[in-house]
């Protein structure tokens, strides 16, 4: 019984070491890629371990000045290697849907877009975040939209819920609120959106939409860091 106790306990031993030093080579790894394209970009040297260190303030701080947008998106290029939503190739073109389909799902790369937040639900104890993100970068009306519906742990959502953003007075069109990384698994154009539960039911009222402006995006949320006001 000891020797068991004993077997159990070096198991979990031995799988912390394992994770912690996955976690530390990943980190290492970004920080060398943002190294190596602030030296392609500009030229400029910067150590391993400083970016390390703007990695550790970032994800705990959660915070970004206004001057600080461009490094902000290269940390988290160098640390999750996403792709940009709305894809800058389709700016100013009519956007089919089977291209936008074929654009995130044809891998399992990151997904990053700068989304303004609709609403956070929580059905059955399973929390999901709810933004928008532009379609056309120049539309700035948002008339055009793109819906994310993403599932979240609570603690990745905390600071939101705990300092919620403030209601836009009148219509002010696209709000610039957060930067998202997030893993996509599924995309449709919707003419009425519906909830249902486990038992495939359908909860609560349909929700109209306007299906030629918008598309509903779900997948689930890796990060999210508040946008500089």
């Amino acid at each position: 019984m000891l020797m068991n106790k004993l077997l159990i306990i070096l198991s979990a031993f031995m799988f912390g070491i394992f994770f912690t030093g996955c976690d530390q080579n990943r980190e290492e790894e970004a920080a060398e890629r943002y190294r190596d394209m602030v030296k392609s970009s500009t030229g400029k040297m910067v150590s391993v371990d400083e970016v390390k260190e703007m990695l550790k303030k970032l994800e705990s701080e959660k915070s970004v000045r206004s001057d600080e947008i461009d490094q902000t998106m290269n940390l988290l290029k160098a640390k999750y290697d996403y792709k940009i939503f709305p894809p800058e190739e389709l700016q100013g073109k009519k956007i089919f849907t089977f291209i936008i389909q074929d654009y995130l799902l044809k891998d399992d790369r990151n997904v990053f877009f700068i989304g303004q937040l609709d609403d956070i639900t929580n059905e059955e104890g399973k929390l999901t975040i709810h933004l928008f993100s532009q379609l056309q970068l120049s539309d700035w009306q948002g008339r055009k939209k793109a819906h994310f519906h993403l599932d979240c742990p609570s603690e990745s959502i905390e600071f939101i819920i705990n300092n919620p953003p403030e209601e836009p007075r009148g219509f002010a069109g696209f709000q610039k609120q957060y930067f998202v990384i997030c893993k996509i698994n599924d995309l449709h154009r919707a003419t009425a959106y519906s909830q249902f539960n486990l038992d495939n039911e359908r909860i609560g009222t349909e929700i109209l939409v306007n299906g030629a402006n918008e598309y509903q995006i779900e997948g689930e949320l890796i990060e999210i860091i508040p946008y500089p006001k």
